[in-house]
């Protein structure tokens, strides 16, 4: 007796199996994205690494794997009265058309934006953050320390993440 039905269970297992376990590796991925600061990828001006790469920095989403290309921040450090750049190329995703830069606030409790919120057109897009350091503090002061940055699409995914220095 044949199972006409057998090829298509066994489809829909394997493709519930492999749905479940990418699942898992994004939620695993953002736990790890909501971790304090551990560190920093060190780049200069020209976004050359300095050093060794924080292997946590900048790491893309299983969820956009291969989607997405994402530049180490640079520079990093960066100085207070400077700026620094984050550079994410998007290749033919129409899972976003937001892109949303947060840290999270330790003195409020809250994720706050960058002050950068880009509306993305063309399925290949390549977008240019600038970070001003003024953004986390009033002054040098204020503002000096380590900062875990989120890059969030439009529903609120995680497309990548890594930490700042600001001087």
């Amino acid at each position: 007796m044949k199972v006409p039905f057998l090829p298509i269970i066994l489809f829909s297992v394997l493709a519930f199996t492999s749905a479940c376990s990418n699942n898992d590796a994004q939620q695993e991925f953002e736990s790890q994205a909501y971790q304090p600061a551990n560190g920093i990828t060190q780049t200069d001006n020209n976004s050359t690494i300095i050093g060794d790469a924080d292997p946590d920095d900048w790491r893309t989403s299983p969820f956009y794997s291969g989607l997405a290309v994402i530049q180490p921040i640079f520079p990093n450090p960066v100085p207070y009265g400077s700026s620094a750049t984050l550079e994410v190329q998007l290749n033919g995703s129409s899972f976003t058309s937001i892109l949303d830069l947060r840290f999270f606030d330790t003195f409020t409790n809250t994720w706050q934006l960058v002050e950068f919120r880009d509306d993305i057109s063309g399925d290949f897009s390549l977008t240019t953050m600038r970070i001003d350091p003024k953004f986390f503090g009033s002054n040098v002061e204020l503002a000096r320390g380590t900062y875990r940055l989120v890059l969030f699409d439009g529903n609120q995914r995680i497309i990548t993440y890594g930490d700042i220095t600001i001087e």
